[in-house]
């Protein structure tokens, strides 16, 4: 989206000066900041380390923002896992998890042209999500709904138009499957790069956004 130009005298036919905002002070967004991590769940803990080591501190504290994962803290870059995936070295970490070794996730290596994971979330009637690796991204999606359930497509295309800030790290689009069926597919996309608690942050969060996609556009479903 396009910003507006601020108007000037050129702009406005009467030749008059819009007033312009009052500028706010630096400490309402540091105070609108805090209170948005507060209302998260976060905590404040302070913490004296060597002058060195601040940036270090500041990735640490962004990855403790993330969930743990398989039962341990794990020391790594918070963006970046340092090197890509593949599809292998990314089914056995994932199959180092809790949540794959107590069967809240199934697990499946799917062995085709194109390679790709599949996650049975079992707390969530078994909702496949599936996991493939496009050269430099990961790309992470599962099937919203089939086109032809839907009452009123016109209708439904323009509710999912403007439902961009409703699934965050998520995008609706339509996809022709192999036997011919289309479908609205709800996916996410980040590097190849990116830390094992990235990802799962990923589906995790896809998990979510397609609960509120379903409840939010449950009316446009035959």
């Amino acid at each position: 989206m396009k910003s507006r130009s601020p108007a000037t005298k050129a702009d406005d036919p009467k030749g008059v000066r819009s007033t312009p905002s009052a500028k706010k002070p630096s400490s309402f967004y540091m105070k609108q900041m805090r209170a948005g991590l507060a209302a998260a769940g976060y905590v404040k803990h302070e913490t004296w380390v060597l002058p060195e080591n601040r940036s270090l501190l500041k990735q640490m504290e962004q990855q403790l923002r993330q969930p743990i994962l398989a039962g341990s803290f794990m020391s790594e870059n918070y963006m970046s896992a340092g090197n890509n995936w593949n599809i292998d070295s990314l089914y056995n970490a994932f199959k180092a998890l809790d949540e794959v070794a107590s069967q809240e996730i199934t697990l499946s290596l799917i062995q085709s042209a194109e390679p790709s994971l599949k996650l049975e979330m079992n707390e969530f009637g078994g909702l496949p999500i599936h996991i493939a690796i496009a050269g430099q991204q990961i790309i992470v999606d599962t099937v919203l709904v089939d086109a032809d359930s839907i009452s009123d497509v016109s209708a439904f295309n323009d509710a999912v138009l403007r439902s961009r800030e409703m699934f965050p790290l998520s995008s609706i689009g339509i996809e022709s499957m192999p036997n011919g069926q289309t479908v609205y597919n709800m996916f996410g996309a980040l590097s190849a790069d990116s830390s094992l608690t990235n990802v799962v942050t990923e589906v995790k969060t896809l998990v979510d956004n397609v609960q509120r996609a379903s409840e939010a556009f449950e009316h446009f479903f035959k």
